[in-house]
């Protein structure tokens, strides 16, 4: 399955949006597609540092972090979110991937008027996912300069992901989602 390709598309006289749909601490955080280059387990990409596949090099960073919370411990859960936006290439530690969905434009909802600081450069607006809300992440703000001084400029060091199982050797994981949901 693949996030790139088409993310706009009509179904019937909708406009829709496909989001990668992740949990971060207390937070549903929504991904546009065309931001997602891939998904890592832990274990494939390295506890720590960045990750190079297909010979780009995603500084990783723990997405509870950047959007200030503590990070969470990790579990069976955890994957890693490979994202790259104008040229500039991140990965974030996220806690749980919750699914792929594609949202229509109808159900985007603006920040309320009383958001009237940064956080209005963090999220472009939110829509209702399950018994909740999941915050739209502006990909210029995910994928761009850390307040906190990690540069998304390649790091030398990283660690090199190739798929364990694919049937010629050396090939390079694409995309993997797990317990993606589908929703109408």
């Amino acid at each position: 399955m693949s996030l790139r390709g088409q993310t706009k598309f009509v179904a019937g006289a909708s406009v829709t949006e496909r989001m990668l749909v992740v949990t971060s601490g207390p937070i549903n955080l929504a991904i546009s597609a065309t931001v997602v280059e891939g998904i890592l387990p832990p274990e494939e990409a390295g506890l720590a540092g960045p990750v190079a596949v297909r010979e780009i090099t995603y500084p990783v960073t723990d997405l509870a972090r950047k959007l200030g919370n503590a990070p969470a411990a990790m579990t069976h859960h955890t994957r890693i979110i490979l994202c790259g936006n104008r040229g500039l290439h991140r990965g974030f530690r996220v806690d749980q991937v919750l699914g792929l969905i594609e949202v229509e434009f109808r159900q985007l909802r603006p920040l309320p008027p009383h958001f009237t600081a940064e956080e209005r450069t963090w999220v472009k607006g939110y829509f209702l996912y399950h018994e909740g809300i999941a915050l739209w992440a502006n990909p210029d703000w995910l994928v761009g300069d850390d307040p906190a001084g990690q540069s998304p400029e390649p790091l030398v060091g990283a660690t090199r992901v190739v798929e364990a199982h694919a049937n010629q050797p050396g090939e390079v994981i694409e995309l993997e989602v797990v317990n993606a949901e589908r929703t109408k």
